[in-house]
């Protein structure tokens, strides 16, 4: 992370992160991937739950509750594409913001349940100021 990267930990009050308590499902293969999700999403007060593929991501959205979910487009034992759409219509799921995560560049047509999309590698500003854009009318409904 780049000194132009720290965006800072806390929210305009001084006390609290900027994305205290949100629920996160992340769906990423590789296990340096989760580690540095785990990384860049701890100190932006994210409430992160990451699994390694759509078996785990099916039964996380079964016992949890997100208000958004990254798919990585290029998981080993099922399509993103298809995962995310299984996904939307889980019970910890519904109403979740879909983002698409890949590292092949942004694909040329998004499926419908994607509110927005990362690309890979990315920065900390870049997962700070997506997380701001996709969350702020969950905050404002709040």
């Amino acid at each position: 992370m780049s000194a132009r990267d720290d965006i800072g930990t806390r929210g305009s009050t001084g006390d609290r992160p900027p994305f205290d308590g949100l629920r996160l499902l992340a769906v990423e293969d590789h296990g340096i991937g989760r580690v540095l999700l785990q990384a860049m999403l701890a100190p932006l007060g994210v409430d992160l739950t990451v699994v390694p593929d759509g078996r785990a991501a099916r039964k996380a959205a079964a016992e949890g509750d997100f208000a958004v979910v990254f798919v990585d487009l290029g998981l080993p034992d099922v399509a993103g594409e298809r995962l995310a759409g299984e996904l939307a219509r889980a019970r910890g799921c519904r109403g979740a913001k879909f983002v698409a995560v890949t590292g092949q560049g942004r694909p040329s047509e998004l499926p419908a349940v994607f509110h927005d999309w990362l690309e890979k590698p990315f920065s900390v500003r870049e997962l700070h100021d997506r997380l701001a854009a996709i969350t702020r009318p969950l905050e404002r409904s709040a």
